[in-house]
């Protein structure tokens, strides 16, 4: 059975989604804690807030890699590690743009997306983040 904060770390992704989909690395940059390790698709480690920023918007700004991908996540899990630490996984598929159906067969940017999210004052912030391929 999900709690309140299942819910609540549900829509976190959600809000992930939400702005890869929209283009919006302000939005994406201010789901996260102010002192966040992020492991890219790519296998790059990003260290640091402005450092992230500065990669998602390279990777979602006009002619980025992401501009015109369109993701869906699936919460496959959430595991608590503590009182306000939780880990959460999630399945990453490419869609249609302009749909929320996923694509048929293999997904080229499938993905389980693992996300260290952590309480503190603004609410629940991603910690620690990576997103690892499906080969």
């Amino acid at each position: 059975m999900a709690t309140g904060s299942d819910r609540i770390l549900t829509a976190l992704v959600r809000d992930y989604e939400h702005a890869c989909n929209t283009n919006d690395a302000r939005f994406m940059n201010d789901l996260f804690a102010d002192d966040p390790v992020f492991v890219t698709f790519g296998g790059t480690l990003v260290d640091g807030k402005e450092e992230l920023y500065r990669a998602q918007a390279a990777v979602l700004a006009p002619g980025g890699v992401l501009e015109h991908t369109n993701v869906s996540y699936t919460v496959e899990r959430i595991t608590r590690l503590d009182t306000g630490v939780a880990v959460i996984h999630a399945r990453q598929r490419t869609r249609h743009s302009g749909t929320t159906d996923e694509r048929a067969g293999k997904h080229p940017m499938e993905s389980v997306l693992m996300l260290v999210a952590q309480l503190d004052d603004r609410g629940w912030r991603i910690r620690i983040g990576q997103n690892t391929p499906v080969t």
